[in-house]
């Protein structure tokens, strides 16, 4: 369809306005009982919950960030009864999160299947007196258990079996791998967040995932998750290339809408120049990209003027 502008109210201008959007719209999966998302949210991005040093090298701005996606995450539990087990890709990754992270209460584990090797998953201690009691029913993520308190345990080779709400954060291939064998061997009642999953993307920038410290993942492994796992926010930056003449952005508010490529021109309000059900491919955004461009000055004004 045509290059239309935007409603202001549709991307977000600040980090309050995104993480508001992101809550909303895992509470609308939530009580639409998805328990397979995936959420998407620009490298480095600065959420203003860990305070910052000048200088910070790009790779630990990446792991902030991506740790800070975490810890939002985490917080949307409190309260629950729940202790979401939070999956890091290394060992010191996680060992940063449970320092920074004082008394909220998670399960921190490095799933770094390449360095366990063939170790055996984690663990839980037996609860005992009334905890025994109160968890011997029931289960699933809808159903609340007693806090276990939060450690950080040593690198593992899959997703700890009792985990009942499992986030993953920037998985590389085997952290994927794991994931997929937790899936396909636990129910859906097992809630499995991917975020910033960025070695799944095809457009993903090699530079970042290198940052990152993430390998990249296979083919098989990024069609398990596109059909297993719902898309329920995404804010991708420069998602088909670095345009600096008109930055876009991959942007998708829920599970439930489209996904939208947004262009922000020099002249004018941002403009959507791709709308579909799937997310796009990289070659389709950067046709659509180009075909904007070719539009110049006179289609920006247009864009001002509401043409």
């Amino acid at each position: 369809r045509a290059s239309q502008p935007l409603l202001s109210a549709d991307l977000p201008r600040t980090p309050k306005a995104m993480v508001d959007q992101l809550r909303d719209a895992v509470q609308s999966a939530l009580s639409s009982r998805c328990s397979r998302m995936r959420v998407s949210l620009p490298p480095g991005f600065d959420y203003g919950i860990e305070s910052q040093r000048k200088g910070t090298p790009v790779s630990s701005k990446i792991d902030r960030s991506d740790r800070e996606l975490a810890r939002l995450f985490v917080e949307m539990f409190q309260g629950t009864g729940l202790v979401p087990t939070v999956c890091f890709p290394s060992s010191a990754a996680a060992a940063d999160a449970r320092k920074l992270w004082g008394d909220i209460e998670a399960r921190v584990v490095a799933l770094d299947p390449e360095s366990a090797g063939t170790a055996a998953p984690a663990k839980q201690p037996r609860p005992r007196g009334k905890a025994q009691r109160a968890s011997s029913g029931g289960g699933g993520f809808g159903a609340a258990k007693p806090a276990s308190g939060a450690r950080v345990q040593k690198a593992v080779a899959a997703v700890p079996a009792s985990a009942e709400v499992v986030l993953v954060v920037a998985p590389g291939g085997p952290g994927c791998e794991a994931v997929r064998s937790f899936c396909e061997e636990n129910g859906a009642d097992r809630l499995v967040v991917l975020l910033n999953a960025r070695s799944l993307e095809e457009e993903a920038d090699p530079a970042v995932a290198a940052a990152a410290g993430v390998g990249t993942a296979g083919e098989e492994q990024r069609e398990y998750v596109d059909g297993e796992f719902a898309n329920v926010y995404a804010f991708v930056t420069d998602p088909a290339g670095k345009s600096e003449d008109a930055p876009a952005v991959l942007f998708k508010r829920s599970a439930a809408e489209e996904w939208s490529l947004v262009s922000k021109p020099k002249v004018g309000p941002p403009r959507e120049l791709l709308a579909s059900d799937e997310r796009p491919s990289a070659e389709a955004m950067r046709a659509a990209l180009d075909a904007s461009a070719a539009g110049g000055l006179l289609g920006a004004i247009g864009s001002a003027l509401g043409g």
